[in-house]
């Protein structure tokens, strides 16, 4: 058995080549597309994949249970506790053979925001980027990170400025430290802003945050908001945008407004189940299942003509709200990429 601790998995994953991080989108997106298939024929049960468990204590922390296997290689859970503070999920991906055999246990924190980044980076990977591009991240932790790191890692050349707003000023100021004085080291090119989005004296907030919209062509939620993060109003006329949704998981959160989520013909999912059960955005706007495609139903070898077709010439929205699956596949390959680099403590007995 391998145990990954959080230091053996940043040490991959900060490490990532545009070749190794394409190597993981293709592992997750073939993964989605078994889970999909299995979907539409359940007799086939290559994927076994529940709608997640929760727990609230009376304390107010919600705790995720999360089981999925592929039948064939991995049986596996994640159990991650969402803290009341709305600080990162702390918990475990526990890694099994068919025969019930442990043979990882991964810490969840870094992989869980990486592979719900990575899952937004499957379709953004055909989505045609305009030269200098602008990016708008609402969130400042490490969901954001992750959507960041990637959208460089694949598309630097094309990405002239990225701008993340955050509530609280601390959250900004400790975002800069932990992640951008890196990032700006290694992308010299791209220009970096952060702003918070309550109300400052002297600032006129709402304004500000519509002109982000605004020159935005890339537009990232990464927060657990229950009110939308912006009007739809705020995107104009005759502007397409990518925009990727993956801070609400609850029926009573909501990052966009309707107006905004139905400015897509067809709205690109994780999972329509888990996404009609828990997503506000889709719940409170009344969407039906045939509105809606899963990623693993977009096909391998997939152009940007080919998501236009899929989606319609409107917006394409992406709605992530996470599945054990998920983890899962990222999980396995982890596994295998530690032993590739000798990282991780072995354990010979359990």
């Amino acid at each position: 058995m391998l145990v990954l601790r959080e230091e053996d998995i940043i040490s991959i994953l900060h490490g990532l080549t545009r070749e190794e991080c394409k190597r993981l989108t293709q592992v997750l997106w073939n993964g989605m597309r078994e889970y999909s298939s299995s979907v539409k024929s359940p007799e086939a049960k290559l994927i076994h994949q529940p709608i997640r468990e929760s727990i609230v204590t009376n304390q107010n922390h919600t705790t995720l249970f999360m089981p999925a296997s592929d039948t064939q290689t991995t049986t596996g859970v994640k159990i991650v506790t969402l803290p009341r503070n709305g600080g990162p999920p702390k918990g475990a991906i526990n890694i099994f053979a068919p025969e019930g055999n442990l043979d990882g246990v991964l810490n969840a924190e870094e992989v869980t925001a990486f592979r719900t980044a990575l899952a937004s980076m499957i379709p953004f990977s055909l989505y045609k980027l305009p030269i200098n591009a602008e990016i708008l991240v609402f969130g400042a932790g490490k969901q954001a990170e992750w959507h960041i790191r990637l959208l460089l890692l694949l598309a630097e050349p094309s990405i002239a400025r990225i701008t993340f707003i955050s509530r609280q000023q601390e959250s900004i100021d400790k975002f800069y430290k932990d992640v951008v004085e890196g990032l700006r080291e290694q992308y010299p090119r791209v220009a970096f802003h952060g702003h918070v989005y309550d109300d400052i004296v002297g600032i006129d907030v709402d304004k500000m945050r519509r002109n982000e919209v605004v020159r935005s062509d890339v537009i990232c939620g990464c927060t657990p908001s229950t009110i939308p993060l912006f009007h739809n109003s705020h995107l104009g006329e005759g502007k397409k945008r990518f925009i990727s949704l993956i801070g609400s998981y609850k029926p009573h959160m909501q990052e966009i407004d309707s107006a905004t989520l139905l400015s897509a013909t067809r709205i690109l999912v994780d999972s329509k189940n888990a996404c009609l059960a828990e997503a506000g955005e889709l719940i409170q706007a009344g969407v039906k299942r045939d509105q809606l495609v899963e990623i693993g139903e977009i096909p391998a070898g997939a152009t940007n003509d080919d998501l236009t077709s899929i989606v319609g010439p409107g917006n394409v929205i992406f709605k992530c709200v996470g599945m054990g699956i998920m983890d899962l596949v990222i999980g396995r390959e982890l596994l295998n990429m530690a032993l590739e680099r000798g990282l991780g403590i072995e354990i010979s007995e359990f």
